[in-house]
């Protein structure tokens, strides 16, 4: 069981190689646990950065921990892809280039290419393989989305990211040029898994139940909590009204559910699911999400189905 590296790209392929130099040069390539440390890399982009059509920015192969270059490359001439081709020529052979072309500034877009890509290195039920990811390349909206992956799924156990103060300078180097960490510096975040709150869930269940039986009617928040206790015990038998309306209704209003009048008026006591407390209620019940972050044992044919529709390719 290798190690794959997932990473954002924009026009810079320093922000994805300088990483994995580091992770080399601190843990090698091969490592007792985790095997080749560099088995794979999955790299999201934006279609254009993908088909070459947008070009890389100036980018400079030099020694580890040194200005000096081994190879440069002028800026808009060579797409980032080939860059980082290269440089994995150079350093790791071995390594398999995977990539996946997405709408980088569209979230929705970036979460499920990275739970699609996921899941098909690391399956529910069987041993795959080791992820890290690279959050430093890329839109926010992309590293949020792998970011979100990670916390979610605990299938991307660790993130690292590398931080160049001067990007003008020094940006364009594939490797450390240095060993100053005002100037670069190299860390890791470890993936702690959380989940979608059950409580949260089960109170959006029984709102849409009751929804289901009186469109459009606002509970008040006693018969909520009432239902709540009835429908799960251990979640809710001995919480209290005000707890439950300070703790749950109070965060959840204006984005999972609705309150009878607003601040100004005066707010009454009645809550209804609202219209992105539906979405939120289909999001975690698609096969993608209960895999990823449930880990349900889904049909295998499922799984494919989920796999399939990603449209990565393996450049190398």
């Amino acid at each position: 069981m290798g190690l794959f590296h997932f990473a954002g790209l924009g026009r810079s392929a320093g922000a994805v190689t300088a990483g994995l130099s580091c992770i080399w040069h601190s843990m090698g390539k091969e490592h007792s646990q985790y095997g080749y440390m560099a088995e794979g890399l999955v790299l999201f982009t934006s279609p254009e950065v993908a088909d070459g059509s947008v070009k890389a920015f100036e980018a400079q192969y030099n020694i580890y921990g040194s200005l000096q270059g081994r190879k440069s490359w002028p800026n808009d001439r060579e797409s980032a892809i080939s860059i980082i081709e290269y440089f994995l020529r150079q350093e790791s052979p071995e390594t398999a280039i995977y990539v996946v072309p997405v709408n980088i500034n569209d979230f929705s877009a970036c979460f499920d290419a990275v739970a699609r890509a996921t899941l098909k290195f690391h399956r529910p039920g069987k041993t795959g393989k080791h992820i890290w990811a690279n959050i430093t390349g890329g839109s926010n909206m992309l590293n949020t989305a792998i970011t979100q992956t990670a916390y979610l799924s605990g299938f991307i156990v660790r993130m690292y990211y590398t931080f160049v103060s001067d990007l003008r300078t020094y940006g364009k180097y594939l490797q450390p040029f240095g060993t100053n960490p005002t100037q670069f510096r190299f860390d890791h975040i470890f993936a702690l898994k959380t989940g979608f709150g059950q409580r949260h869930q089960i109170m959006l269940e029984v709102l849409e139940q009751i929804e289901h039986e009186s469109p459009g009617r606002f509970a008040m928040a006693s018969e909520v909590l009432s239902r709540l206790k009835g429908h799960a015990a251990t979640e809710f038998g001995a919480m209290d009204l005000q707890t439950f309306k300070r703790d749950f209704l109070n965060v959840m209003q204006g984005y999972s559910i609705e309150q009878y009048g607003d601040r100004q008026a005066g707010q009454e006591d009645g809550v209804r699911l609202s219209s992105d407390g539906k979405s939120i209620l289909n999001l975690i019940r698609q096969p993608i999400m209960r895999a990823l972050v449930q880990r349900e044992q889904l049909q295998e044919e499922d799984i494919e189905a989920i796999i399939t529709s990603l449209p990565i390719q393996k450049v190398r």
